[in-house]
């Protein structure tokens, strides 16, 4: 018996023992989006000035009005007239006449506005005006982290299991963590910082991945937008705490903390069996079956949990000996496409997520409401995935709203002579996007085989972050062309939609366990007598040669699967 068969015969479909697993999942979840998020509060930029007087000398607040007509230069800023942020009037006996005034930089320092942030990482170091590059630097080199955690800990998850691997990650987020919040220096924090997004990414994804393993093929939606819409509540969280806390390093040692309790998962939290039995640990996996058989109040027959167990012991012993890594996402034809597509997907997707997140700062008023309602955005949107996956499937909806982003940017981006008709378009496409992006969270365990599977998650999930390291350099395409940033996202919206497409659908299907079975995952065996029999409707409104129908019809189907490869074949 298969093991997905074994689990799913004896355990069912989401008993005690998957609900309990899910909801330490769940639970664990919002502490990765609050990690995600923070940098938005911890390396804010408020409005500010120079400081006019000497360090000390007096004026720790902004200037009145009078005083800055006289010693803050006026700048065009967007065709309105603003108090320049890095530049004031050279301090003479001339300067309040309004004579001979000569403008230079803040040799001073500069004063911030603290009515929004008491303090942040940005007025910690003054990394504004000509230092302002080192603060998006340090945002860059956080998602680098993070993309360096997500494959190192789906390689960990994948050689040494799920429950260590999470373990692992939070003892190390945890650590991490409370250093970044007693840095003393702007280089100790951005490396703390970077090492805090690769462990809470790993222990993250490395949870999400048992929570899936455990759920029965008609739950595994459930259980994984759960999880996804549990990250998102991060970001409330995060809201309400930036707003309560308004100095960088105590609501980053908050962020820190609130991984300590989450520790005792040691105990609490089991291994997947199904990866204790594709890893040939079949004395693991028996004590796990049994505490699950015990909570979710089952009988399992001594010969059905042993003689399986051990039946498919020797029938894989020498194919889950072995190690696998990376290179074997990349070893066989069918897993090398499905590899090759997800980087393709999370690159583009995680480019244009992250890129219109940015876009949507802009909007005025209160910047932690803003925050806070962008985030419940983000949960809704996660019941909305939720819903429409179950009812169309996965590829449909993932390629469907992110065709609609793709085709809502590149409106936006033509109707930059309209402002609101643009900003309703961009906010259509961003949420489009965001229903896509989460709903690719859900599908992307779902394709690869158990023994790769969090490989194959880390390896797309740091092509997401490659793409939203790159997304300021897309942003700063508007100025060669302003619609061009749009116009980049929309384009890369069409390759992600087109990518999709060609991998298999997995609503209610089994999950994958071995390199092989992923060969034949969502693949039709076809024969010379299928062509031969096959019912023919035509797919295409247009007629076709009849003695090339039944071939074509082989063809639409098959590559309606995702196998484009053996369609063409069947052409010849």
């Amino acid at each position: 018996m298969e093991t997905h068969d074994l689990l799913q015969h004896y355990l069912g479909d989401f008993g005690t023992f998957q609900q309990y697993t899910t909801l330490l999942a769940i639970l664990v979840a919002p502490n990765f989006g609050v990690t995600v998020v923070a940098m938005t509060f911890l390396m804010a930029t408020p409005e500010h000035h120079c400081r006019v007087n000497e360090p000390g000398s007096s004026g720790e607040h902004r200037l009145s009005p009078e005083s800055l007509n006289h010693s803050i230069p006026l700048e065009n800023l967007n065709g309105r007239s603003v108090y320049s942020s890095c530049l004031m009037y050279v301090q003479t006996n001339e300067t309040k006449t309004g004579e001979n005034r000569t403008i230079t930089s803040c040799t001073h320092g500069y004063l911030y506005d603290q009515s929004q942030y008491r303090s942040t990482i940005v007025t910690e170091h003054d990394l504004v005006c000509e230092r302002t590059w080192l603060n998006e630097m340090g945002k860059s080199v956080f998602f680098v982290g993070s993309s360096l955690g997500s494959i190192v800990s789906g390689i960990a998850a994948d050689r040494f299991g799920r429950h260590p691997t999470t373990l692992l990650f939070l003892l190390l987020h945890l650590v991490f963590g409370v250093g970044a919040a007693f840095a003393t220096d702007y280089v100790t924090f951005v490396i703390l910082r970077a090492l805090v997004g690769a462990a809470g990414i790993g222990f993250y994804f490395t949870s999400l991945v048992i929570a899936i393993e455990i759920a029965g093929p008609s739950k595994r939606n459930a259980v994984g937008m759960a999880s996804v819409a549990s990250c998102a509540f991060g970001y409330v969280i995060l809201g309400f705490l930036a707003y309560l806390i308004r100095d960088w390093w105590t609501l980053q040692l908050a962020q820190a903390l609130m991984t300590a309790p989450f520790l005792c998962y040691w105990w609490l939290l089991s291994e997947s069996p199904r990866w204790l039995l594709t890893n040939n640990r079949v004395d693991e996996a028996k004590a796990v079956i049994q505490r699950a058989a015990k909570m979710n109040k089952v009988v399992i027959p001594h010969d059905a949990i042993f003689g399986e167990t051990e039946k498919l012991s020797n029938d894989s012993e020498e194919d889950s000996s072995r190690q696998y890594g990376v290179l074997d996402l990349f070893r066989k034809p069918r897993i090398r496409k499905t590899t090759m597509t997800m980087c393709i997907s999370w690159f583009a997707e995680g480019c244009v997520y992250f890129g219109l997140i940015l876009a949507s700062v802009e909007w005025a008023g209160n910047p932690y409401l803003n925050f806070i309602l962008g985030s419940l955005l983000e949960v809704f949107l996660s019941a909305v995935s939720l819903a429409a996956m179950e009812r169309w499937g996965r590829k449909p909806v993932i390629g469907g709203t992110v065709l609609v982003a793709g085709t809502c940017s590149m409106v936006s981006a033509m109707t930059k002579g309209f402002p609101t008709v643009s900003r309703g378009f961009a906010l259509v496409g961003r949420g489009a996007i965001g229903i896509s992006f989460l709903s690719l969270i859900v599908y992307t365990p779902e394709v690869f085989p158990t023994v790769v599977r969090g490989t194959g998650l880390g390896l797309a999930n740091m092509c997401s972050r490659l793409g939203s390291v790159l997304t300021p350099f897309v942003s700063l395409l508007g100025d060669v062309w302003q619609p061009l940033p749009m116009v980049t996202f929309g384009t890369l919206c069409f390759v992600a939609s087109l990518a999709i497409y060609t991998l298999p659908e997995t609503l209610g299907v089994p999950l994958p366990d071995t390199l092989e079975d992923s060969e034949n995952f969502g693949r039709k065996q076809l024969h010379s007598d299928e062509i031969k029999d096959v019912s023919y409707t035509n797919p295409w409104p247009i007629p076709t040669p009849m003695k090339y129908t039944r071939r074509l019809v082989v063809f639409y189907q098959t590559a309606r699967d995702g196998d484009f490869f053996r369609s063409s074949l069947v052409l010849k």
